[in-house]
């Protein structure tokens, strides 16, 4: 995917915004002008344009980021044409970054792993970094592309358990009895299944009681039938993807302890199937968190935040700095923002607008209000809370309110993000999220 030897790298790719697009179309020859007049190409967002030689040998490659810097062409071209290339525009360090990263997701391929292409790198340090970031974002795609019948609560444990990008850090093993004690709601959720809950907890160094860590968390629900309240076949066909929180998350851990060199992180995926038995939960019945806040369920296929809430009282017993949280949780978040946008919830003002500064170079998630009115609609009646509101309306952000109930301390800052985890092309998982908070924690927490 990318290599520090120039001599393999022979075919030049140009980055060009539209409003640079005249002035670099002065510098070239007769042929390249034409060329590019000929094919209507004027930098668009996500255009391509290959530049032959006479011969009809590729010569250079032009990519269009349009006029607000899109870098979708760079990905696009890295999903489909084998080669070896370099990057001859000139531009500051962050962006050549930015478009080493989209290079990157574009040669993602679930089913074949061989190199279809390498992008040379100067630098041997900013390889290593790509090389890491490339191994992080392809082991969370490919969780999140697996069947349900190869990825199951105890396979995915498994699989993070026996990866060597975890090889130097510290698991915290739950016995099953250990599970059923301090994660309730997410045994609520996963005792309809064959396959036990399980929960992945991991630390990069060993705390005291003294540490306040960071604490990623994600929902790890390996499919999702919605329970009782069974979901329609057309909205079940993408439920593997129901897990992709818990990869999100993974994938953050991973690159925080690559930036973080002094920092404490906890990685908590609580991971568990909502199927659909004689044991499954049903609509009205009670479950207790472990702090004993009562849980009346409204809605079976409200499940994930059952499994977040667990979450987030353990992340909070380590006296955390912050808090961050990934699930795939609502339709109303992807109906309000589509499938690239994430929704998200902070309740500190100064962490979250430095999230927004980092927006205003690109948009990559946009908040939504912890409207506490709107805590109503999630009281019960025979319980502290419900898990779905009953009325269908603000889902996402009700969701986010009911997660809130759960922190130990309103004090301890908190980001939830209720993200897709999925695109509808061919490449299937995503991980919408990750590198805008995977910037926030670079830039704030060294």
């Amino acid at each position: 995917m990318f290599t520090n030897d120039n001599t393999e790298c022979s075919t030049k790719i140009s980055v060009i915004s539209q409003s640079k697009f005249d002035k670099w179309l002065l510098t070239q020859s007769s042929f390249t002008k034409n060329w590019a007049l000929s094919n209507n190409f004027k930098a668009e967002s996500g255009k391509i344009l290959k530049i032959p030689y006479e011969d009809g040998r590729l010569k250079e490659v032009i990519l269009g980021e349009g006029t607000d810097k899109n870098l979708e062409a760079i990905s696009a071209f890295s999903a489909s044409n084998i080669g070896n290339y370099y990057i001859s525009t000139k531009f500051a360090k962050s962006k050549e970054s930015e478009i080493y990263k989209a290079w990157a997701w574009g040669n993602y391929n679930y089913q074949s792993k061989s190199k279809k292409n390498l992008l040379y790198v100067k630098e041997q340090k900013e390889l290593e970094f790509l090389t890491f970031y490339s191994d992080c974002i392809n082991f969370s795609r490919d969780l999140i592309n697996s069947p349900a019948n190869k990825l199951n609560p105890s396979t995915y444990y498994s699989k993070i358990k026996n990866n060597n990008l975890f090889k130097s850090f510290n698991f915290i093993d739950y016995t099953e009895k250990e599970i059923n004690s301090n994660f309730p709601l997410t045994c609520a959720v996963g005792k309809s299944s064959s396959s036990k809950p399980k929960v992945i907890e991991i630390t990069n160094r060993k705390l005291s009681k003294k540490d306040k860590p960071l604490v990623i968390i994600g929902k790890g629900v390996t499919f999702d039938t919605g329970g009782v309240n069974i979901k329609p076949g057309t909205s079940m066909r993408n439920m593997k993807k129901d897990m992709g929180g818990s990869a999100i998350a993974i994938s953050l851990f991973l690159l925080a302890n690559y930036f973080l060199k002094k920092t404490k992180i906890v990685l908590i995926a609580p991971i568990a199937e909502n199927a659909i038995s004689s044991k499954s939960m049903r609509p009205g019945d009670v479950y207790s968190s472990v702090s004993g806040k009562s849980v009346e369920i409204a809605h079976t296929d409200a499940e994930g935040r059952l499994l977040l809430a667990d979450a987030i009282e353990k992340a909070s017993s380590y006296n955390p700095c912050m808090i961050i949280d990934f699930a795939t949780l609502t339709g109303a978040a992807r109906v309000a923002l589509g499938e690239d946008l994430p929704a998200y919830f902070c309740n500190n003002e100064t962490f979250a607008k430095k999230i927004e500064n980092l927006n205003k170079e690109k948009l990559r998630c946009w908040r939504l209000p912890l409207y506490s009115p709107y805590l109503s609609k999630i009281k019960s009646q025979v319980a502290d809370l419900s898990n779905a509101s009953l009325d269908g309306m603000a889902g996402s952000i009700t969701a986010a309110l009911f997660l809130q109930e759960f922190l130990k301390s309103p004090n301890i800052p908190w980001f939830h993000f209720d993200t897709f985890a999925w695109s509808q092309d061919s490449k299937g998982a995503a991980l919408q999220g990750l590198d805008i908070m995977s910037d926030f924690l670079r830039k704030n927490f060294n």
